[in-house]
Protein backbone atom coordinates (compact mmCIF):
# COMPACT_ATOMS: atom_id res chain seq x y z
CA UNK A 1 0.00 0.00 0.00
CA UNK A 2 3.23 2.71 0.25
CA UNK A 3 4.45 3.83 -2.26
CA UNK A 4 7.72 6.83 -2.79
CA UNK A 5 7.69 8.84 -6.04
CA UNK A 6 10.81 11.20 -7.11
CA UNK A 7 9.99 13.47 -9.51
CA UNK A 8 12.60 15.12 -11.28
CA UNK A 9 13.40 17.69 -14.49
CA UNK A 10 13.74 14.39 -16.82
CA UNK A 11 12.47 11.45 -14.90
CA UNK A 12 9.40 9.84 -12.60
CA UNK A 13 10.69 6.98 -10.40
CA UNK A 14 8.37 5.18 -7.98
CA UNK A 15 8.72 1.91 -5.63
CA UNK A 16 7.00 0.16 -3.26
CA UNK A 17 9.96 -1.53 -1.77
CA UNK A 18 13.54 -0.53 -0.15
CA UNK A 19 15.22 -2.07 -2.65
CA UNK A 20 16.87 0.65 -5.34
CA UNK A 21 16.71 -2.00 -8.71
CA UNK A 22 13.21 -2.76 -7.92
CA UNK A 23 12.28 1.07 -8.71
CA UNK A 24 10.23 1.59 -11.92
CA UNK A 25 10.84 4.99 -14.24
CA UNK A 26 9.89 6.80 -16.88
CA UNK A 27 11.35 9.25 -18.85
CA UNK A 28 8.87 12.43 -19.18
CA UNK A 29 8.44 16.23 -19.99
CA UNK A 30 7.72 17.48 -16.53
CA UNK A 31 6.60 21.08 -18.44
CA UNK A 32 2.70 20.67 -17.79
CA UNK A 33 1.14 19.42 -14.85
CA UNK A 34 -1.45 17.29 -16.63
CA UNK A 35 1.34 15.41 -17.88
CA UNK A 36 3.21 14.97 -14.80
CA UNK A 37 -0.08 13.58 -13.04
CA UNK A 38 -0.57 11.14 -15.88
CA UNK A 39 3.37 9.68 -15.23
CA UNK A 40 2.69 9.74 -11.37
CA UNK A 41 -0.54 7.30 -12.04
CA UNK A 42 1.23 5.20 -14.53
CA UNK A 43 4.73 4.64 -12.33
CA UNK A 44 2.62 4.07 -8.96
CA UNK A 45 0.64 1.45 -10.76
CA UNK A 46 3.40 0.18 -12.30
CA UNK A 47 4.35 -0.91 -8.84
CA UNK A 48 1.41 -1.30 -6.90
CA UNK A 49 -1.71 -1.97 -7.89
CA UNK A 50 -3.94 -0.52 -5.10
CA UNK A 51 -1.88 2.05 -3.26
CA UNK A 52 -3.14 3.63 0.42
CA UNK A 53 -0.42 6.04 0.92
CA UNK A 54 1.91 7.64 -1.70
CA UNK A 55 4.77 10.14 -0.79
CA UNK A 56 6.16 12.44 -3.80
CA UNK A 57 9.23 13.60 -3.39
CA UNK A 58 10.16 17.04 -6.00
CA UNK A 59 11.71 20.35 -6.38
CA UNK A 60 10.21 23.52 -4.68
CA UNK A 61 8.57 25.18 -2.25
CA UNK A 62 6.60 22.58 -0.85
CA UNK A 63 3.99 23.22 1.82
CA UNK A 64 3.13 19.94 2.94
CA UNK A 65 -0.18 20.78 5.16
CA UNK A 66 -1.83 21.83 1.86
CA UNK A 67 -0.14 19.81 -0.75
CA UNK A 68 0.77 22.58 -3.02
CA UNK A 69 4.24 22.92 -4.72
CA UNK A 70 5.50 27.05 -5.68
CA UNK A 71 8.79 28.25 -7.43
CA UNK A 72 9.63 24.57 -8.78
CA UNK A 73 11.09 26.30 -11.96
CA UNK A 74 13.04 23.55 -13.03
CA UNK A 75 10.53 21.91 -13.94
CA UNK A 76 8.55 24.22 -16.00
CA UNK A 77 7.16 27.65 -16.61
CA UNK A 78 3.37 25.52 -15.40
CA UNK A 79 5.36 25.36 -12.18
CA UNK A 80 6.30 28.79 -11.40
CA UNK A 81 2.75 29.50 -9.56
CA UNK A 82 1.17 27.23 -6.81
CA UNK A 83 0.19 23.78 -7.78
CA UNK A 84 -2.17 21.78 -5.87
CA UNK A 85 -0.29 18.28 -6.96
CA UNK A 86 -1.45 16.35 -4.09
CA UNK A 87 -5.59 17.06 -4.53
CA UNK A 88 -4.44 16.19 -8.06
CA UNK A 89 -2.42 12.89 -7.75
CA UNK A 90 -5.25 11.72 -4.96
CA UNK A 91 -8.11 12.11 -7.06
CA UNK A 92 -6.49 10.20 -9.69
CA UNK A 93 -5.08 7.74 -7.85
CA UNK A 94 -8.14 7.54 -5.18
CA UNK A 95 -5.66 7.51 -2.19
CA UNK A 96 -3.76 9.47 0.56
CA UNK A 97 -0.71 11.59 -1.62
CA UNK A 98 1.79 13.54 0.57
CA UNK A 99 4.32 15.93 -0.84
CA UNK A 100 7.94 16.49 0.66
CA UNK A 101 10.34 18.55 -1.14
CA UNK A 102 13.17 15.96 -3.10
CA UNK A 103 15.66 17.15 -0.67
CA UNK A 104 14.04 15.90 2.32
CA UNK A 105 13.10 12.40 1.08
CA UNK A 106 16.81 11.79 -0.45
CA UNK A 107 17.96 12.72 3.16
CA UNK A 108 15.78 10.41 4.40
CA UNK A 109 16.84 7.40 1.89
CA UNK A 110 20.21 8.75 2.77
CA UNK A 111 20.44 8.30 6.20
CA UNK A 112 18.31 5.25 6.94
CA UNK A 113 20.12 3.43 3.69
CA UNK A 114 23.25 5.57 1.81
CA UNK A 115 26.29 7.19 3.19
CA UNK A 116 24.76 9.02 5.60
CA UNK A 117 23.69 5.72 8.07
CA UNK A 118 25.26 5.91 11.87
CA UNK A 119 25.88 9.26 11.26
CA UNK A 120 24.03 12.05 13.61
CA UNK A 121 25.37 15.41 12.18
CA UNK A 122 26.22 15.58 8.59
CA UNK A 123 24.98 17.39 5.26
CA UNK A 124 23.65 15.80 1.54
CA UNK A 125 24.66 17.77 -1.25
CA UNK A 126 22.45 17.06 -3.93
CA UNK A 127 23.88 18.15 -7.53
CA UNK A 128 21.46 17.29 -10.32
CA UNK A 129 19.31 19.99 -12.31
CA UNK A 130 19.54 22.52 -9.16
CA UNK A 131 21.82 22.34 -6.03
CA UNK A 132 19.98 21.21 -3.25
CA UNK A 133 21.28 21.11 0.70
CA UNK A 134 20.19 19.37 3.44
CA UNK A 135 21.20 19.54 7.09
CA UNK A 136 21.46 16.52 9.81
CA UNK A 137 21.61 17.90 13.23
CA UNK A 138 21.48 15.47 16.39
CA UNK A 139 19.66 13.29 14.03
CA UNK A 140 17.30 15.64 13.24
CA UNK A 141 17.34 16.87 9.34
CA UNK A 142 16.72 20.24 8.15
CA UNK A 143 16.51 21.71 4.98
CA UNK A 144 18.67 25.08 3.59
CA UNK A 145 18.92 27.08 0.77
CA UNK A 146 22.94 27.16 0.82
CA UNK A 147 22.58 26.29 -3.24
CA UNK A 148 21.54 29.91 -3.61
CA UNK A 149 23.77 31.39 -1.12
CA UNK A 150 26.00 33.69 -3.50
CA UNK A 151 29.44 31.98 -4.50
CA UNK A 152 30.70 34.93 -6.69
CA UNK A 153 29.53 38.12 -6.59
CA UNK A 154 28.28 39.41 -9.84
CA UNK A 155 28.08 36.30 -11.49
CA UNK A 156 25.86 34.70 -13.99
CA UNK A 157 21.83 34.81 -13.02
CA UNK A 158 20.27 32.36 -11.43
CA UNK A 159 16.70 30.81 -13.27
CA UNK A 160 15.01 30.14 -10.51
CA UNK A 161 15.71 33.24 -7.88
CA UNK A 162 15.87 36.82 -8.31
CA UNK A 163 19.58 37.15 -8.08
CA UNK A 164 23.04 36.28 -9.56
CA UNK A 165 26.34 34.53 -8.81
CA UNK A 166 24.44 31.18 -6.19
CA UNK A 167 26.22 28.01 -6.46
CA UNK A 168 23.28 27.18 -8.53
CA UNK A 169 24.57 28.84 -11.33
CA UNK A 170 27.87 27.57 -11.52
CA UNK A 171 27.08 23.90 -10.42
CA UNK A 172 23.46 23.38 -11.53
CA UNK A 173 23.14 20.93 -14.47
CA UNK A 174 20.86 23.32 -16.39
CA UNK A 175 23.85 25.64 -15.99
CA UNK A 176 26.74 23.83 -16.45
CA UNK A 177 26.25 23.72 -20.02
CA UNK A 178 26.17 27.53 -20.61
CA UNK A 179 29.47 27.87 -18.41
CA UNK A 180 30.99 25.02 -20.07
CA UNK A 181 30.17 27.51 -23.84
CA UNK A 182 31.63 30.64 -21.77
CA UNK A 183 35.21 29.04 -22.05
CA UNK A 184 34.48 27.03 -25.42
CA UNK A 185 32.60 28.74 -27.67
CA UNK A 186 32.58 26.05 -30.49
CA UNK A 187 30.22 23.98 -27.91
CA UNK A 188 26.91 23.29 -28.75
CA UNK A 189 25.39 21.02 -25.90
CA UNK A 190 22.11 21.34 -24.17
CA UNK A 191 22.68 19.23 -21.06
CA UNK A 192 25.34 18.23 -18.52
CA UNK A 193 25.78 14.74 -20.03
CA UNK A 194 27.02 16.58 -23.52
CA UNK A 195 30.35 17.94 -21.90
CA UNK A 196 32.93 16.44 -22.17
CA UNK A 197 35.64 15.04 -20.06
CA UNK A 198 37.36 17.96 -19.47
CA UNK A 199 40.00 18.02 -16.52
CA UNK A 200 40.25 21.71 -16.47
CA UNK A 201 36.67 22.56 -16.44
CA UNK A 202 35.44 19.84 -13.95
CA UNK A 203 37.97 20.15 -11.32
CA UNK A 204 37.25 24.32 -11.10
CA UNK A 205 33.54 22.64 -10.60
CA UNK A 206 35.18 20.62 -7.87
CA UNK A 207 36.88 23.72 -5.85
CA UNK A 208 33.51 25.31 -6.20
CA UNK A 209 31.80 22.39 -4.34
CA UNK A 210 34.65 22.16 -2.03
CA UNK A 211 33.89 26.08 -1.29
CA UNK A 212 30.19 24.60 -0.64
CA UNK A 213 31.39 22.01 1.77
CA UNK A 214 33.83 24.67 3.54
CA UNK A 215 30.63 26.74 4.21
CA UNK A 216 28.84 23.72 6.02
CA UNK A 217 32.37 23.21 7.98
CA UNK A 218 32.50 27.05 9.28
CA UNK A 219 28.82 26.86 10.04
CA UNK A 220 29.84 26.22 13.50
CA UNK A 221 28.28 22.75 13.52
CA UNK A 222 29.32 19.13 13.66
CA UNK A 223 30.11 17.53 10.53
CA UNK A 224 30.58 13.64 10.42
CA UNK A 225 30.06 13.04 6.92
CA UNK A 226 29.24 15.00 3.43
CA UNK A 227 27.37 12.86 0.98
CA UNK A 228 26.72 13.92 -2.50
CA UNK A 229 23.98 12.61 -4.86
CA UNK A 230 22.47 13.67 -8.27
CA UNK A 231 23.18 12.48 -11.66
CA UNK A 232 26.06 15.47 -12.02
CA UNK A 233 27.70 13.99 -8.70
CA UNK A 234 27.26 10.41 -9.91
CA UNK A 235 28.69 11.25 -13.42
CA UNK A 236 31.46 13.09 -12.92
CA UNK A 237 32.39 11.94 -9.21
CA UNK A 238 35.86 10.82 -10.26
CA UNK A 239 36.72 14.61 -10.87
CA UNK A 240 34.96 16.00 -8.70
CA UNK A 241 35.73 14.57 -5.23
CA UNK A 242 39.46 14.63 -5.56
CA UNK A 243 38.76 18.77 -6.41
CA UNK A 244 36.46 18.96 -3.28
CA UNK A 245 39.35 16.99 -1.24
CA UNK A 246 41.89 19.13 -1.76
CA UNK A 247 39.91 22.60 -1.31
CA UNK A 248 38.87 21.51 1.52
CA UNK A 249 42.14 19.86 3.06
CA UNK A 250 43.68 23.95 1.66
CA UNK A 251 42.29 25.03 4.21
CA UNK A 252 42.00 22.64 6.85
CA UNK A 253 44.03 24.80 9.82
CA UNK A 254 41.24 27.32 9.74
CA UNK A 255 38.20 24.56 10.79
CA UNK A 256 37.84 23.42 13.94
CA UNK A 257 34.91 21.09 12.29
CA UNK A 258 35.88 18.73 9.62
CA UNK A 259 34.35 15.84 8.22
CA UNK A 260 35.42 12.34 8.35
CA UNK A 261 34.28 11.26 5.27
CA UNK A 262 33.18 12.91 2.01
CA UNK A 263 31.27 10.46 -0.60
CA UNK A 264 29.17 10.12 -3.08
CA UNK A 265 25.91 8.07 -2.19
CA UNK A 266 26.00 4.25 -2.87
CA UNK A 267 22.22 4.55 -3.96
CA UNK A 268 22.83 5.82 -7.55
CA UNK A 269 19.80 7.11 -8.74
CA UNK A 270 17.51 5.80 -6.21
CA UNK A 271 17.95 7.91 -3.17
CA UNK A 272 14.92 10.63 -3.42
CA UNK A 273 12.46 7.93 -3.98
CA UNK A 274 13.70 5.10 -1.68
CA UNK A 275 13.49 7.77 0.93
CA UNK A 276 9.91 8.81 -0.23
CA UNK A 277 8.79 5.11 0.12
CA UNK A 278 10.18 5.10 3.84
CA UNK A 279 8.54 7.97 4.74
CA UNK A 280 5.14 6.64 2.92
CA UNK A 281 5.77 3.35 4.99
CA UNK A 282 5.93 5.28 7.78
CA UNK A 283 3.25 7.24 7.63
CA UNK A 284 1.12 3.88 6.69
CA UNK A 285 2.56 1.90 9.28
CA UNK A 286 4.36 4.05 11.88
CA UNK A 287 5.29 0.83 14.53
CA UNK A 288 7.65 -0.30 11.54
CA UNK A 289 9.17 3.35 11.55
CA UNK A 290 12.86 3.25 11.88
Amino acid sequence: GAVGVHLSSQMCRATASTSPENAHAVAHDPAHVASVVNAIESVVRAVEAAPKLVVIGLPGNVDEAKGTVNAASNLGREWDGVVPLARLVSERLQCTVELRNDTDTAMQGERRRGALVACNDGALITLSTGVGVCILRNGIQFPAELGHSISQFGGPPCRGRAHAGCYETFLGGWALPDRYHERHPDFTGTHHSDIPDDPEFWEECGRRLGDLVLTLCLSGQPLEAVSFIGSVSLARQHRLLPAVHARVHQEIALLDVVPRSLRVTPLGEATSVLGAFLLARDLLFPFLAA
